[in-house]
């Protein structure tokens, strides 16, 4: 039988890990399982956890706690067949997070069978996300000078309205990077010593990239 895939991207903010997991989930038939923008979606309701949430990630640029994402998790897991695989976009992201994700796959009779890491520096994780923007209705990430033009107010796909992320701004980068070193990088250090680590260079073109991971699977 062919083994079902269920694959995790992890790196630093702006290696492109959305933009992979989406190009895999086409070209593989993947479900992709997006924490980002779930829980993005969350934070915009007017609820208690909403209002917290979105203080959380888009005013103080933290994280959500873990149980709270592995809840998320279990959820998207379960609807997804059991003939399809996985390709995770944004768990594990801390160390707390990685049994329980693996318990919740086997749940469902899954394993994890790939761990992508996509490095790049510093300064390349700022220069990308300070000219990210997003659809406020579709949720279509666009880069200016890529695909879209500096001026342009309105999604090219759907319509709705162009906005930057506040977690995308200067201030909240810099936080978001000190984050990922204190919570991130020890995920990436544990797969590394358990040979489950697999390097890409992110700094590539996203084809060079994309098909760099291909050759894996």
């Amino acid at each position: 039988m062919k083994k079902i895939l269920n694959i995790t991207l992890i790196g630093p903010q702006g290696c492109g890990k959305g933009t992979q997991a989406e190009l895999l989930a086409g070209k593989l038939n993947m479900a992709r399982i997006e924490i980002g923008g779930a829980l993005r979606d969350i934070a915009k309701t007017k609820t208690d956890l909403g209002k917290k949430i979105n203080e959380l990630i888009n005013v103080r640029g933290k994280m959500v706690p873990y149980n709270l994402v592995m809840q998320v998790v279990g959820e998207k897991i379960k609807n997804v067949s059991p003939e399809q695989g996985i390709v995770f976009d944004g768990t594990p992201r801390r160390l707390a997070e990685i049994k329980p994700l693996e318990k919740i796959l086997a749940k469902y009779n899954r394993e994890l069978t790939h761990v992508f890491y996509l490095p790049i520096s510093e300064r390349e994780t700022i220069n990308r996300l300070s000219r990210r923007r997003m659809c406020d209705k579709c949720g279509k990430i666009f880069i200016l000078g890529i695909n879209l033009k500096e001026k342009t107010e309105k999604c090219l796909i759907c319509g709705g309205k162009i906005f930057q992320r506040k977690d995308d701004q200067p201030a909240a980068i810099k936080e978001r990077l000190k984050l990922y070193q204190k919570k991130t990088q020890p995920v990436v250090d544990y797969f590394h010593q358990e040979k489950r680590l697999i390097k890409i260079d992110a700094e590539q073109s996203i084809e060079k990239v994309f098909k760099d991971i291909l050759k894996y699977l």
